[in-house]
């Protein structure tokens, strides 16, 4: 099946093995559009087109045809961010995905204080100039003080299309010396605001479950370097699972203290992994600790090839 993407359409050229198939279960079983987006293009005079022609999505479809449906979202979506110049490390790019990576102390979407220097603003920056159509999809987020990889998706099928294959691995400094060189960690976990609106987790018998896997790769005087893959995406997951382990991030003020050797919480994304849209292809990414990392790490005995390897 020909699958490309051109002009904020998926267009789709149909061969003799999906000759008679209804256009719905098309859409649905073939393209994996959920019901929500369906909705969103049939009734629009132009979301889908079959050889040009507007249809529905009770009409049959035969070999040769040329399905065009509209995939880019509506400038609404946008109303809110405050598009930006700013620098950005991108790893990859297509005209469906961006994987960037962030680096400390910038927040992933706008908040209070941050209305215009968030990556999200960045991100719709650089789309305004290279590439109109595209919208900001951040699929996953970082906290302000976590450094690393975000993919963003450029419209909301593609979103869709690769949520669910994206897998994440961190790097983390931990204080003190782990018992176990490798563990899981399963702790369900539920927000909790306080007076002034800040948002913390904190354990509950009825939230939602929350599993942590980690591998310690070296130690240094006070401190453990981990790599850790969160197999579920909870806000603060990690840090929240190595603190009611005993041993939170160094640096993390909300769920340890502050470090006279990092001035954040040392935690970095360092790889991500997941398959394009309309493929099976795997893409595979990697970012190298941010120096206040790399230093920390340095300073262990063991030597850490598979960290500074990737520097």
């Amino acid at each position: 099946m020909n699958v490309r993407i051109e002009d904020g359409r998926l267009m789709v050229t149909v061969d003799e093995t999906r000759d008679g198939r209804l256009m719905l279960g098309f859409l649905r079983k073939e393209l994996f559009f959920s019901r929500a987006k369906i909705s969103s293009v049939k009734f629009d005079s132009s979301g889908i087109l079959l050889n040009g022609a507007p249809v529905t999505v009770r009409t049959v479809l035969h070999t040769g045809d040329v399905l065009s449906v509209r995939i880019m979202d509506s400038d609404k979506r946008e109303e809110h961010l405050i598009p930006a110049k700013m620098p950005l490390r991108i790893l990859f790019e297509d005209e469906n995905l961006i994987a960037v990576d962030k680096p400390a102390g910038t927040v992933c979407h706008p908040s209070r204080g941050h209305a215009a220097d968030s990556l999200a603003s960045a991100l719709a920056g650089r789309f305004q100039e290279k590439q109109p159509e595209a919208r900001v999809h951040l699929l996953g987020r970082l906290d302000k003080e976590t450094s690393g990889i975000v993919l963003c998706a450029k419209n909301g099928f593609a979103a869709d299309r690769v949520r669910g294959s994206v897998e994440k691995e961190y790097v983390a400094i931990a204080e003190g010396r782990f018992s176990e060189t490798e563990g899981r960690i399963t702790l369900p976990m539920k927000e909790q605001r306080d007076d002034t609106g800040i948002l913390r987790m904190v354990f509950a018998a009825d939230g939602k479950d929350a599993v942590t896997e980690y591998r310690v790769i070296g130690y240094a005087d006070g401190y453990t370097v981990l790599r850790v893959r969160p197999l579920t995406g909870r806000t603060h997951q990690i840090r929240f699972h190595m603190a009611a382990a005993g041993h939170p991030l160094l640096g993390d003020r909300m769920y340890g203290s502050a470090s006279e050797q990092i001035g954040r919480c040392a935690l970095h994304a360092a790889k991500l992994c997941f398959k394009k849209p309309f493929s099976e292809e795997k893409i595979r990414l990697q970012a190298a600790p941010p120096e206040d990392m790399a230093v920390l790490i340095g300073r262990c005995r063991t030597v850490f090839s598979e960290v500074e390897g990737e520097r």
